[in-house]
């Protein structure tokens, strides 16, 4: 692979700093802006190249060591080169770009930096587990002991003790991946098995397979603020509901709910976990939200809350929207890049963002979270 010496100018989306060379825009990993580096390139298009910082020629006052023996093998992060405190400004910095009219009015919610995660998929290959390595198949076995983002009841030490100490036959997991959640004060194979999820007197039951937040710290700050955000005593259309988390939790504040999710098990538990918290009038269906429209009777909904996918809405969901017309638009995206093409669609509707929120619930990689209010 060829290297190259660069300067670094600034940060870009996606955890990269961004440089030119030879007329292409040249994106590198594990540096930072004012550097100048060595770096490997793994991929050399017409127009864009990408890199791996080898050698630091001359430093930014900012680099620290990185605490990561595997940092940049691994690529799940994007940041251990520069303090947590950097990483937030940098951020936020982004997001004001893609959301200037908000510059400087971002509220910024954070936890701890390590062992955020509740879950975990460690990859299988024989005896080795662990992440595997960048852009490839090959594991890299002392991530499942070493990764700082887990919490450390999921770290894998030995092969042989770990299903020892758990009593778990290798008959009863996946033989290509080993999937791991915090259940209570257990850990459970969440792909075979439930999860129950205690919180803000909330009692959950998560299904196997079934999709939950993974920052164990910051999901009750998360709720509470998309509670400020809600009407009181409002009419919710709660959209990619999943088990019924959000709503369930503020189902105090909330008159009534209509719950759509895809997957007819996490539909089958929202209705069992809103019985188990004393909840009896919220209605939840299933229906695949980006391939049908949402039925006219949902007009008397007029508070929206949507947590989907990164694709984020689909157009068929844009057109409901226009068409239903609903007076409070609360979204949480996973996604910047889809949430700003999906609030410039509404905005053209006629709504208008009010409030905006970073949820850093990835530290150290480039993902984080945006909660957003808009009205009409």
């Amino acid at each position: 692979m060829e290297k190259l010496r660069i300067k670094l100018e600034k940060w870009v989306n996606g955890g990269y700093c961004l440089a030119h060379h030879d007329g292409h825009a040249v994106f590198v990993e594990g540096g930072i802006p004012g550097e100048t580096v060595d770096i490997t390139l793994s991929k050399q298009g017409k127009k864009e190249w990408f890199g791996i910082v080898t050698t630091v020629i001359d430093p930014s006052p900012l680099r620290i060591p990185s605490d990561c023996p595997v940092y940049l093998e691994c690529g799940g992060c994007s940041y251990r080169q520069i303090p947590y405190e950097e990483e937030l400004k940098i951020k936020t910095s982004l997001l004001e770009f893609m959301f200037p009219n908000v510059k400087g009015k971002i509220e910024v919610s954070f936890g701890p930096s390590e062992g955020y995660r509740n879950n975990v998929q460690w990859q299988v290959e024989g005896n080795q587990i662990g992440f595997f390595a960048k852009n490839s198949h090959r594991i890299i076995p002392s991530s499942a002991s070493l990764c700082k983002n887990v919490d450390k009841r999921l770290l894998i030490d030995k092969y042989n003790g770990f299903w020892k100490e758990n009593q778990a036959p290798r008959s009863k997991w996946n033989q290509k991946q080993i999937s791991l959640r915090l259940s209570q004060d257990k850990v459970v194979l969440y792909d075979v098995e439930e999860t129950k999820i205690h919180f803000l007197n909330t009692k959950l039951t998560v299904p196997k397979k079934g999709f939950f937040q993974i920052n164990q710290f910051l999901l009750e700050s998360w709720i509470q603020t998309i509670q400020k955000l809600l009407p009181i005593d409002a009419d919710v259309l709660e959209l990619f509901c999943g088990c019924g988390t959000i709503g369930i939790a503020l189902r105090d504040q909330i008159k009534s709910l209509y719950g759509i999710e895809s997957h007819d098990k996490s539909i089958q538990y929202a209705k069992q976990n809103a019985k188990a918290n004393g909840v009896n009038s919220f209605v939840y269906d299933v229906m695949d939200l980006y391939l049908k429209p949402l039925p006219k009777n949902l007009d008397r909904y007029s508070t929206w809350l949507v947590n989907p996918p990164r694709a984020g809405l689909s157009k068929g969901l844009m057109e409901s929207i226009s068409h239903l017309q609903p007076k409070t638009f609360v979204y949480s995206s996973c996604n910047p890049s889809t949430l700003r093409r999906d609030i410039t669609s509404l905005e053209e509707l006629g709504y208008k963002m009010d409030s905006l929120y970073l949820f850093d619930f990835f530290p150290r990689t480039n993902h984080y979270e945006v909660l957003v209010r808009l009205q009409k």
